[in-house]
């Protein structure tokens, strides 16, 4: 893989990071409620499933499949992988501890809340946006034991099925309770589980476009995954347009049929941009993951504590996050400490 492919895709995380603090704040709300919708239930929502995409991209690339799951340079890159995700998860969960505990102030504390901790500490994410990392711990073992065990079109079938079936509960979950059959299925499955939204049913798909980007990569391919992604996108607008249509889009809708192929063309597209990896690049990059696990605090400050505005409240998320991330980047070249954080 060349050097070159690396710039475009630091930027692209920069830029995700930004559109995940939409997700989380609804900008523009009380500026015009159909141009908020399409922000943050539409573009925002190319985000997460982008980084999942680059993680199997980065990740799988070091994967010999051939070599099998008890490869040693295999079970190296995935034990290495797999401890810093845990690592980046607990700290952050323990960093998260104060606003987990003025909710339980307020809500009060019991055998109850306990278990549910335990149970979004395993599958849901200690704070909500962490999900992420519980997501990958989850679904990086699936595809990494699929990836050296099966063909690479099972693999993507298998995948495929259960964002399916993760799809029509994320999204039609409403329309499934009113089926006699499927209700008391489905209420068990979110008494346990809560989401679809997890390292079973969303994470592997992404993981596995990730592995399949590879074969797009050794041809100029640039302006067919351009053309691709605009007809998807287009796809995705029209299937978002349905769904509020119906009645069905929510705040937590995010598993769209169509933003699959959108995010697969699109990480195709950026990663065949010309643009020379440079040290300011990489420096985005690291930024891109402190902004997505710090922003919360931000926004909990402006939004929840000070009331402030939605798209004011946006505004200084995005700049207090990167200043912060760009404190920790500096820092942490003196002391050691702060990287935990990264």
């Amino acid at each position: 893989m060349k050097q070159t492919t690396y710039g475009s895709l630091d930027i692209a995380k920069f830029i995700s990071a930004l559109l995940v603090i939409a997700i989380h704040c609804a900008p523009f709300i009380e500026v015009n409620s159909s141009w908020n919708l399409f922000y943050v239930q539409v573009v925002a929502r190319l985000a997460v499933p982008f980084f999942f995409t680059a993680s199997g991209w980065l990740l799988f690339r070091r994967i010999n499949p051939a070599a099998g799951g008890q490869d040693p340079t295999n079970r190296k890159a995935f034990s290495h992988y797999m401890k810093r995700i845990a690592k980046l998860y607990l700290v952050w969960s323990l960093l998260y501890l104060p606003l987990l505990a003025l909710s339980w102030i307020q809500g009060g504390f019991d055998t109850n809340t306990l278990v549910r901790l335990l149970r979004d500490f395993l599958f849901n994410g200690t704070y909500y946006h962490l999900w992420f990392f519980p997501a990958l711990l989850i679904g990086v073992p699936m595809v990494y034991w699929m990836y050296t065990t099966w063909r690479k079109r099972r693999m993507l079938w298998c995948t495929l099925i259960l964002y399916v079936i993760g799809m029509l509960i994320n999204v039609y979950g409403s329309v499934l309770h009113s089926v006699p059959l499927l209700d008391p299925i489905l209420s068990l499955y979110e008494s346990i589980l809560v989401t679809s939204r997890n390292g079973i049913f969303f994470a592997p798909l992404y993981l596995v476009l990730g592995i399949y980007a590879q074969d797009f990569l050794e041809q100029p391919y640039r302006k067919q995954a351009a053309f691709a992604f605009i007809v998807s996108f287009a796809c995705l607008c029209g299937e978002a347009w349905l769904l509020v249509s119906w009645g069905v889009m929510h705040d937590l809708t995010s598993m769209y049929l169509t933003l699959a192929p959108t995010v697969f063309f699109l990480f195709i597209f950026i990663l065949q941009l010309p643009i020379t990896a440079k040290k300011r690049h990489v420096t985005l990059r690291n930024m891109s993951l402190l902004i997505y696990v710090s922003h919360i605090y931000f926004i909990y400050l402006f939004l929840q504590v000070l009331h402030m505005g939605n798209l004011l409240v946006y505004g200084l998320t995005i700049l207090c996050s990167c200043l912060l991330a760009l404190f920790i980047l500096r820092g942490a070249k003196r002391i050691k400490a702060l990287r935990v954080l990264m």
